[in-house]
C-alpha cells in the first residue's frame, strides 16, 4: 500500500538535511510520535536528501516506511557498528551516486522489513541479516548480499540477478521466481589445491528452504553444497556426480529423439562434474526463458536430467 502524500509532505517544515536530523535528534525520536498500530517513531516519508553526508547512529523500533534516502547514509567507524533493529522500510528509496553499503559496513539488522523498496548504488556489505523480511523487489534491481551471516529470513516475490556470494545462509525462506540468482560457498577457493569439504564452507546453505520458490538459470558456485536445502517440486536440485553424468548420456544417446546431438553437446558443456560446483539446479525453462522457441528442448533436457538424478540417487529431495 501506497504511502498516503500527506505524511511524506508533512515533513516540508524540515527543509534542509540538517533541519530533519536536529528534529528528529539524528533519527531517534520522531516530531510526530510514534504510529497508533505498532508504536514505533513515526518516520513516515522523511526524507533525507544530502550530498554525500553521513552519521554514526543506530535505529530502534521505528517506521520509516516511504522514506527516501539520498546520497544521505548511515555509516560505520572503526569504534561503531550501526544496529538496525525493529524498523520498517517499505516502500522506502535509497539513492547514492557512488556504491555504499547500506546502513554502513558491517551493520546488523534485526526484525527489518523491506516491502516494495528500491535501491539504486546500493547493497548490503559485510552485514548480519535476522528475522528480516524481502518482498517486491523491482525487476530491475540488481541487489548485493556480501553478508557475514543471513539467518531466518524470508524473500517474498521475484528475484532478478541477486548475488548472496558467499554470504551465510541460513534458516531461510523463498517464496517466487529467482531468475539468475547467484550463490556461493566459500570466498577463497581458486588457490585451494584440494577439494574444500562442506564443513570447511563459509555459506552451508543449512536448512534453506525453496519448496515455494521456482529457480530459473540460477548459479551455484564455489564449493556451494545443496544437500540441505528443501528444493522446490519446480526444480530438480541434484549432486553431479560421475555417475549422474554417465547416466544422463546414456539416456540421450539411446534416445531417438530429433534432439539428441544438440543435447548431447548441451550436456557435455554444461552438466560435466567439476569440483567447484558439486551441485547444480534444473528448471524446465533453464534455456527457453528468454528463448522461447527452444520450449521443446528446453523441457526434453529437464525431463532427462531428472530421470538421471533419480536412477542414480543424485536428485535432493
Amino acid at each position: 500500500m501506497a504511502i498516503p502524500i500527506k505524511l511524506k509532505k508533512r515533513w516540508d517544515v524540515y527543509p534542509t538535511l540538517q533541519e530533519v536530523l536536529t528534529a528528529t535528534q539524528n533519527l531517534s525520536v520522531s516530531p510526530f510520535g510514534t504510529t497508533i498500530d505498532d508504536d514505533l517513531q513515526d518516520f513516515r516519508g522523511i526524507k533525507l536528501i544530502g550530498k554525500g553526508e553521513c552519521i554514526n547512529v543506530s535505529l530502534n523500533n521505528s517506521d520509516f516506511s516511504g522514506s527516501l534516502w539520498q546520497n544521505f547514509q548511515i555509516a560505520e567507524t572503526e569504534t561503531f557498528t550501526p544496529l538496525i533493529n525493529r524498523v520498517i522500510f517499505d516502500e522506502s528509496s535509497f539513492q547514492q551516486s557512488e556504491y555504499t553499503p547500506l546502513c554502513g559496513r558491517g551493520a546488523t539488522f534485526l526484525s527489518c522489513c523491506f516491502i516494495n523498496c528500491k535501491y539504486k548504488g546500493v547493497g548490503f556489505l559485510q552485514a548480519v541479516i535476522k528475522d528480516c523480511l524481502f518482498s517486491d523487489i523491482k525487476k530491475n534491481v540488481r541487489l548485493d548480499f556480501n553478508c557475514k551471516l543471513i539467518e531466518d529470513c524470508l524473500f517474498i516475490g521475484d528475484i532478478y540477478k541477486t548475488k548472496f556470494w558467499y554470504s551465510s545462509l541460513k534458516n531461510c525462506t523463498f517464496e517466487g521466481v529467482l531468475y539468475d540468482t547467484s550463490f556461493w560457498g566459500v570466498r577463497d577457493f581458486t588457490s585451494q589445491k584440494e577439494p574444500i569439504l562442506p564443513e570447511k564452507v563459509d555459506n552451508r546453505m543449512e536448512n534453506i528452504d525453496f519448496s515455494q520458490a521456482e529457480m530459473i538459470q540460477c548459479n551455484f558456485w564455489a564449493y556451494c553444497y545443496l544437500d540441505k536445502v528443501k528444493p522446490s517440486e519446480r526444480n530438480c536440485v541434484f549432486k553431479v556426480t560421475d555417475e549422474f553424468y554417465e547416466c544422463l548420456l546414456t539416456q540421450i544417446q539411446s534416445n531417438e529423439s530429433p534432439l539428441k546431438e544438440k543435447l548431447i553437446k548441451w550436456v557435455k558443456l554444461f552438466y560435466a562434474p567439476h569440483i567447484t560446483a558439486p551441485y547444480r539446479v534444473a528448471h524446465p525453462n533453464d534455456v527457453s526463458f528468454n528463448r522461447p522457441e527452444d520450449t521443446e528442448f528446453s523441457q526434453t533436457l529437464y525431463n532427462f536430467i531428472c530421470e538421471a538424478a533419480e536412477a542414480t540417487n543424485c536428485r535432493i529431495k
